[in-house]
C-alpha cells in the first residue's frame, strides 16, 4: 500500500531538466471519499459533478447507456463514455469467484489497488492513465463489483498495434526515427517508473500506450495498474524480471539492435531520475551483466508463459473447450487470440455446440463419402474433409492412427495416445512461436483409462504444398534466374524453422521435406505438419544437432537443381549464428555426409523390410 501521508511529488519535464539532483518531497494527497446516490466514492477535487449527476443505477447499467464496450472478460469490463462533455473509460472489476476468490478477504480489491497505483503514477510524474473517481461497492447484475473511471488517453493505440503497424513503413528514415523516438520515451518512462518506486507486474505491449500528441510526436502512458508494487525500491532483481516481461513481445516483433538500444536508453535515464526520487538507487548491474541476467529471465519467464498456454489447451476456457460426444471424448479449439493471414480459421469462432455437431461420428470423416483419401496404410488413415461453417468451410486434416502390429496395439492403449500427443505438440509448437499446422480438435474413444480408437484434426491450410513437391514445381516451370532466387529465399527460411524447433527444445525424429509445407500467400512462409515425430529433448550434443539435418539432407536427395554448393550454403546458414564459432561448418560438412551415408543405409534396409512384410514400400 502507498502511504496515506505523503508520495513522490508530480515533476514536471522543465523541473527534471533544471535541476535532475534535487529529490522534490510530495504534497498531501488531496483524494476524497464521498457519498452519491448512496454509493460511496473516492475521487479527485473536481469530480464532484459527474457523480452528483450520474445515478447509481446508470453506473450499474452500461449497456443500457450509448456507451461503447472495449473489452470484457469474466473479470473486467471496460467501456468508453462521453459524459459531461469529457471521455472518460469506465473500467468494471468483478469478483473473483472459487480459492481465487478468497484472496480479496486478506487484500483490497482490484479496483481500489489500481486507483492507489494510478495516484501513485500521477503523483511521481510516471505517464498513466489519470484516474478520476472509484468505488468497490457498486451493485451490477446483482453481484458486487468495483468501478474505476479515468479519464480518456486519445487519440491512442496499444504498443503492440503501434509497433506492428510502424515497422511496415517503406520510408526508411522515417522509419528509424520514429523507432528511436518510441524507445526513448518507452526507456523513460520504464526508468522513471523504477527510481519512483513502481514496478508494473503485468508490463507487457497491450499496457503501454501510444498517444499520438502532434505529427509524428507521441507519448508513453501506463494502463491496468491493478497489480502494480509500489512506494518501495525497486531491487536490481525485479529491474531484471520487469524488463524480462517486455521483452517477451519485442523479441518477436523487434530486433536485437532494437531491443540494445533500449537497454542503453532505459540506463541512462535511470542515472538522470536517481536523485531525484526518494526510492532511486543505483543499478549494480553493468551493461553486460544486465544483457546477459535479461537473457537468462527472458528465457525463464518465457517458459512460464509457455507452460502456461499449453496447460490452457487441455481445458475449458475462453480459447478450448472439452468435448464428450457418443462415447468419445476430447478437446477442440473455439477461437484464436491472434489472427494470422494463412490461417483462414483463426477468423472463426466454433463453439461446442458446432463441434458437437461435427463430429457426432467422427470415423465418418474418414469415408470417402465426407473426405479425400490421403493416406490409408497400415499405420494411419489420413483424409482431407470440409467442416460446414456459417462464416466459410473449414478444410480439416483427419488423422486416424492404426497399430501395424499386436504389440503396437498394445502399447498404443496406454495414454497418451498419438492424437493427444499431436493435439499436444501442436499447441506446444503454435505457444512457442514455431509455424505449425494447427490442431483444430482431437477425440478419443476409452475404456477406462485404455485408449481404444483415437482421431485428430489439424488446419488443412489452403494452396499449401510439401517443401520437396513445391521445389520439383519451381524448378520445371521456372528459369535460372527465378529458380536461384526460390532457393535463397528458402534456405533462409528452413534454417529458421530448424533452427526455432532446436532452440524451442524439440527434436523433430521424422524431419522430412514432405513434413515442411510451402505457403506462398499473402507470403512465403514454412510450416511444420505431421506430430508423430516430434517430442520435447534439449539437443545437447552436436551430432543430436546434426540428425535432423541429415534426415533433411536425404529427404531431398533426388530433388533436380539442388546442388552440392546449395547444401553447404544451407549448412555455413544454420551453422553461424550468435556466439558461433564461424569455422565450425567444415567439421559439420563432414560429419553430416556420415551421418547422411548411414540415414540412406537405414532407409534403404527400412524399405526392403516393409517390402517384404507389407507388399509396399
Amino acid at each position: 500500500m502507498a502511504r496515506a501521508d505523503v508520495t513522490p511529488a508530480t515533476i514536471p519535464d522543465d523541473a527534471v531538466a533544471a535541476s535532475p539532483h534535487v529529490t522534490v518531497q510530495s504534497p498531501p494527497r488531496t483524494e476524497r471519499a464521498d457519498v452519491f446516490g448512496q454509493v460511496r466514492w473516492q475521487h479527485l477535487p473536481g469530480a464532484e459533478r459527474l457523480l452528483d449527476e450520474v445515478s447509481a443505477n446508470t453506473w450499474a447499467n452500461p449497456a443500457d447507456q450509448d456507451w461503447q464496450r472495449i473489452k470484457h472478460n469474466a473479470r473486467r469490463e471496460v467501456w468508453r463514455a462521453e459524459i459531461t462533455g469529457e471521455a472518460l473509460y469506465l473500467k468494471y472489476h468483478f469478483p473473483e469467484r472459487g480459492f481465487r476468490g478468497l484472496r480479496e478477504l486478506f487484500r483490497p480489491s482490484p479496483c481500489r489497488l489500481e486507483w492507489e497505483s494510478g495516484l501513485y503514477a500521477t503523483h511521481a510524474g510516471i505517464p498513466a492513465v489519470e484516474p478520476i473517481a472509484a468505488t468497490s461497492n457498486l451493485q451490477r447484475d446483482g453481484r458486487p463489483c468495483g468501478l474505476l473511471i479515468t479519464r480518456a488517453v486519445e487519440p491512442a493505440e496499444p504498443l503492440s498495434d503501434f509497433w506492428r503497424r510502424l515497422v511496415t513503413d517503406a520510408n526508411r528514415t522515417r522509419l528509424r526515427q520514429d523507432k528511436a523516438q518510441v524507445i526513448e520515451l518507452l526507456a523513460e518512462m520504464i526508468a522513471r517508473s523504477h527510481q519512483a518506486g513502481l514496478e508494473h507486474l503485468d508490463m507487457h505491449a497491450a499496457n503501454i500506450l501510444v498517444q499520438r500528441t502532434a505529427p509524428r510526436q507521441y507519448r508513453t502512458v501506463f494502463v491496468d495498474l491493478q497489480s502494480a508494487r509500489r512506494d518501495v525500491p525497486i531491487t536490481d532483481h525485479a529491474v531484471v524480471r520487469n524488463l524480462a516481461q517486455l521483452n517477451q513481445w519485442f523479441r518477436r516483433h523487434s530486433t536485437i539492435g532494437d531491443r540494445l538500444r533500449f537497454l542503453r536508453a532505459y540506463l541512462r535515464w535511470r542515472n538522470e531520475f536517481e536523485a531525484m526520487y526518494e526510492h532511486g538507487r543505483a543499478l549494480e548491474l553493468s551493461y553486460d551483466a544486465l544483457v546477459r541476467a535479461l537473457v537468462t529471465a527472458a528465457g525463464r519467464h518465457a517458459e512460464r508463459l509457455w507452460a502456461q498456454r499449453d496447460r490452457r489447451a487441455t481445458r475449458n476456457g475462453r480459447y478450448f473447450t472439452r468435448l464428450r460426444v457418443n462415447g468419445w471424448r476430447g478437446v477442440a479449439m473455439t477461437r484464436c487470440k491472434h489472427v494470422h493471414a494463412e490461417s483462414p480459421v483463426t477468423r472463426l469462432h466454433c463453439p461446442r455446440s458446432w463441434w458437437r455437431e461435427q463430429l457426432v461420428a467422427p470415423l465418418d470423416l474418414l469415408t470417402p463419402a465426407r473426405a479425400d483419401t490421403c493416406k490409408d496404410s497400415h499405420s494411419a488413415a489420413v483424409a482431407q474433409v470440409k467442416l460446414p461453417h456459417l462464416d466459410g468451410a473449414i478444410e480439416a486434416i483427419v488423422k486416424r492412427p492404426r497399430a501395424r502390429n499386436g504389440w503396437r496395439r498394445l502399447v498404443q492403449m496406454f495414454p497418451p495416445s498419438r492424437s493427444a500427443r499431436g493435439w499436444t505438440l501442436g499447441n506446444a509448437l503454435l505457444h512457442r512461436d514455431t509455424p505449425a499446422a494447427r490442431p483444430l480438435a482431437c477425440l478419443e474413444r476409452r475404456l477406462g483409462p485404455l485408449v481404444l480408437d483415437s482421431v485428430l484434426l489439424t488446419e488443412a491450410v489452403p494452396g499449401a504444398v510439401d517443401l520437396d513437391t513445391f521445389l520439383r514445381r519451381v524448378y520445371a516451370e521456372s528459369d535460372r534466374r527465378t529458380w536461384a532466387q526460390t532457393k535463397r529465399e528458402l534456405a533462409l527460411q528452413l534454417v529458421r524453422l530448424v533452427r526455432l524447433l532446436e532452440e524451442r527444445g524439440f527434436d523433430h525424429r521424422d524431419c522430412k521435406a514432405s513434413n515442411v509445407l510451402v505457403v506462398q500467400e499473402p507470403v512465403l512462409k514454412l510450416i511444420w505438419i505431421d506430430m508423430d515425430g516430434l517430442r520435447r529433448k534439449r539437443l545437447r550434443t552436436r551430432a543430436a544437432q546434426l540428425r535432423p539435418l541429415a534426415r533433411l539432407h536425404v529427404s531431398l536427395l533426388d530433388v533436380p537443381g539442388l546442388t552440392r554448393t546449395d547444401r553447404l550454403r544451407f549448412l555455413k546458414r544454420w551453422a553461424a549464428h550468435f556466439g558461433s564459432d564461424h569455422r565450425t561448418w567444415r567439421r559439420d560438412w563432414s560429419n553430416l555426409a556420415a551421418a547422411s551415408a548411414k540415414k540412406i543405409r537405414a532407409k534403404a534396409a527400412r524399405t526392403e523390410w516393409k517390402r517384404r512384410k507389407y507388399g509396399r514400400s
